[in-house]
């Protein structure tokens, strides 16, 4: 496996000279920035079907979560929930008297 990884390595490497002496540009994106737009559906891999069987086409998962992830921005307003506490009611003397609980 560590031969084939070299090699597609030096393949990318010469093709992406190749590229560059035929006038290419190369253009670099911070991290965390992605070349892709955010509209248009994504593409599938490259690599996809090189003779593995078991591999799945996940393109409709990878857009449920991007649904998910662009309806997280605007969340849901909660109501904030009425919580019951003790209030202690004290004599004209100030000693305490009793415990009632009350809605806030």
């Amino acid at each position: 496996m560590v031969g084939s990884k070299r090699i597609l390595r030096q393949d990318i490497l010469r093709k992406m000279e190749e590229y560059l002496s035929r006038g290419g540009e190369i253009k670099k994106y911070r991290a965390g920035e992605s070349a892709e737009r955010a509209d248009i559906p994504r593409k599938k891999a490259e690599f996809v079907g090189l003779g593995l069987s078991n591999q799945n086409d996940l393109n409709e998962v990878i857009l449920a979560i991007d649904e998910r992830k662009a309806n997280l921005r605007n969340p849901p307003s909660v109501l904030p929930r009425s919580t019951p506490r003790k209030k202690i009611i004290y004599d004209d003397f100030g000693e305490p008297l009793r415990e009632v609980w009350i809605e806030t």
